[in-house]
């Protein structure tokens, strides 16, 4: 038992400055997190474990308590049982989409701890949660870097993971959000590539990498690849900044058009009497091209034609066997038509034109804010608004009434101290409070369909009482971080 409160039940792993436990609260009665120092900076650690104590949001790992027993300091953590974003990478590949959901959840933690003053410092991989539902979770905040990590280095004062370290950190300047996002970068290149794009076999030849070499991403494009390049920027005054990375990851992606093309190419090895075969056979490809290259595909996946090219295309294509490539559009003719040798048989297609299928109206829900006076609720036609909120503030915009890509849901919550509180959370659990219901659905990034604006969680006072606005200043108010976007109508 520590501190006649927290019993231990089993450890959870352990550092070279600290063993973490699995421990019971038994005033509360909830599972905790309970990490043991075991380091000679323990004054520095438990400094920076309150600071980051002051942090509420959704994606850090909250900090409960921060205790002595019989002169060893103990840091009482949130328990997350989640595997961490290095153990997914190792078991399968992650979706464009998927990447973009994990570096907006991780931003909005780091943005939390901006606004707070503190900078995390050890963005990587392993610090990253990602629960069965996508739900991030940041830990470590500057607590990592004193313990449980054997792989951080100190050089010159200097503290991190080498890999995920800003280059400006080897020039002597202080870690700030720059260099959180920095990291960030590296991050999200890892989950998206498979490997991290800094990291060598020793410290030194890591360095030189991140001074020195740019990194090439093959598996993403469009706002993913772009958002990479912009927080892998040399100099921190030219990175994207969070606002930025957020206008960008919340697009919808950008489409590939993919056909199958009229033969597959061997260009090595290829006796001399094929040569017009290939000949013929690379003409018909580079027409078909031209002719998919009139497509452009728009954010709703609906395929137009330009007027000038409505007419009906006619392809003459060699009858081989095909595959899959991939275009990307580009000026061209109405019509291309290639000519086979005498010696080949070919036959003549016409395009069909392509019909339009319309989507499906989406179903929303209107989101409203009420107060009794004193606190205020969110509520949605899917919830039960408690009798005492009575007075409309008025619309706080719409969101899915069904789940879709690029969403999650939206829950209604109560604060368990007693303080008749409620607020809006994207946790299932509620951040460990009673949940109220759920609201809906609302969107991690702008959809393809209907104009959005953020949804913000502001905190009204030092209680951390909490609200919905869509005001970006929170209402003069203390901005906690963006729940997602909501519709501007229904």
């Amino acid at each position: 038992m520590i501190a006649g409160r927290y019993r231990t039940v089993r450890e959870l792993g352990r550092g070279g400055m600290g063993v973490v436990w699995l421990a019971e609260d038994q005033v509360i009665g909830r599972r905790v997190a309970l990490k043991e120092l075991r380091t000679t900076e323990a004054e520095r650690v438990l400094s920076e474990a309150r600071t980051a104590g002051r942090l509420n949001s959704p994606n850090v790992v909250a900090i409960h308590d921060v205790i002595t027993d019989n002169g060893v300091t103990y840091i009482v953590m949130e328990l997350v049982e989640a595997p961490t974003l290095t153990d997914l990478m190792a078991r399968r590949t992650f979706t464009e989409d998927e990447v973009a959901s994990i570096g907006l959840q991780t931003l909005n933690a780091l943005e939390a701890a901006h606004a707070a003053g503190i900078v995390h410092r050890d963005v990587k991989p392993s610090n990253i949660m990602v629960a069965a539902d996508g739900t991030v979770k940041l830990t470590d905040f500057g607590i990592a870097r004193a313990m449980d990590d054997p792989g951080l280095t100190a050089t010159g004062g200097i503290m991190g993971s080498p890999g995920y370290m800003a280059p400006e950190l080897f020039a002597g300047q202080p870690p700030s959000p720059a260099s959180d996002l920095w990291a960030l970068g590296a991050t999200l290149f890892h989950a998206i590539e498979g490997h991290s794009p800094f990291q060598r076999e020793t410290t030194a030849a890591t360095m030189h990498a991140i001074m020195y070499e740019e990194p090439v991403i093959r598996r993403a494009r469009g706002p993913l690849a772009n958002v990479i390049t912009g927080l892998l920027h040399q100099n921190p005054a030219q990175r994207l900044t969070a606002a930025q990375v957020r206008a960008q990851l919340g697009s919808p992606s950008e489409r590939t058009v993919v056909i199958d093309p009229v033969t597959t190419l061997v260009t090595r090895d290829v006796p001399k009497r094929r040569t017009g075969l290939i000949a013929g056979a690379a003409v018909a490809a580079v027409a078909v091209i031209a002719l998919v290259a009139f497509l452009v595909v728009r954010p709703d996946d609906q395929p137009v034609t330009p007027a000038a090219q409505q007419s009906t295309a006619t392809v003459t294509t060699t009858a081989t066997p095909s595959s899959q490539v991939t275009t990307s559009s580009a000026p061209a003719s109405s019509s291309t038509s290639s000519t086979a040798p005498p010696s080949q048989t070919s036959t003549s297609k016409t395009a069909p034109p392509q019909a339009q299928q319309p989507k499906p109206k989406r179903k929303t829900l209107e989101l409203a804010r009420w107060n009794d006076g004193k606190w205020y609720f969110t509520t949605s036609p899917n919830v039960t608004r408690p009798p005492q909120f009575t007075s409309l503030d008025g619309p706080a915009g719409w969101i899915a009434a069904e789940p879709e890509d690029g969403t999650r849901p939206l829950f209604a919550c109560q604060n368990g101290n007693g303080s008749g509180d409620y607020f809006t959370s994207t946790d299932p659990a509620c951040e460990g409070n009673p949940r109220h219901g759920t609201l809906g659905h609302i969107f991690t990034r702008k959809p393809a369909q209907g104009e959005v604006i953020p949804l913000y969680r502001c905190a009204r006072d030092q209680m951390g009482r909490h609200f919905d606005a869509l005001d970006a200043a929170c209402e003069n108010e203390v901005r906690e971080f963006q729940l997602g976007w909501v519709l501007t109508g229904p």
